[in-house]
């Protein structure tokens, strides 16, 4: 009888699918170099997709598909480096993949999403920290939501290991690379 009635409940249930506003988002990372300060970089292509059970984000399914090849540092010889077999290998790979596999609802303000994220082919399993910023209602009738999110991975474990270093030990690039956003969506009609 429960099964029934769970049935029922999830049929009454819209899904609701949620498209990246790419001139509001922003996802950007930084690591150490020669241990003494960070270098600041970001993609500026990407598309994250989300579907929700209607407008509950506990439920989400999140997919992010991330260009390697549009990694901007600022710094053309620098990205290309990045672009090569040494890190990305942005010619083979060419693409960067996140899927959620489970979204955990700290309180009305932050989540823990865990998922898969696959660099050069190998996927690992990462967690990212939250912050929902709110959903408003658009002077032009769309529906919109926010979040902002933080985390951080060892480039080692997917193969980015190029290194050099330094005379007094230090690497010429940090092991860890935080991992930042703000990510606004929209909702589709």
């Amino acid at each position: 009888m429960s099964t029934q009635l769970n049935n029922t409940v999830n049929e009454n249930i819209t899904s609701t699918a949620w498209s990246l506003d790419p001139a509001h988002s922003r996802l950007e990372f930084s690591a150490k170099h020669m241990v003494i300060s960070s270098v600041k970089g970001h993609f500026d292509s990407y598309n994250v997709n989300v579907h929700t059970d209607g407008d509950d984000f506990k439920t989400a399914e999140i997919e992010v598909t991330i260009d390697a090849g549009s990694i901007n540092t600022g710094n053309k010889d620098r990205d290309n480096h990045l672009k090569s077999d040494d890190f990305f290998n942005a010619e083979k790979y060419p693409a960067m993949t996140f899927k959620a596999s489970l979204v955990r609802q700290i309180d009305e303000e932050h989540y823990t999403v865990v998922g898969y994220l696959t660099i050069r082919g190998i996927s690992k399993p990462i967690e990212l920290d939250v912050e929902y910023g709110g959903t408003v209602n658009d002077p032009w009738g769309n529906t919109r939501t926010g979040f902002s999110l933080r985390g951080s991975i060892d480039r080692f474990d997917y193969d980015l290991k190029w290194n050099a270093l330094m005379d007094t030990g230090g690497a010429i690039v940090g092991k860890t690379i935080k991992i930042s956003g703000d990510i606004e969506l929209v909702k589709q009609k």
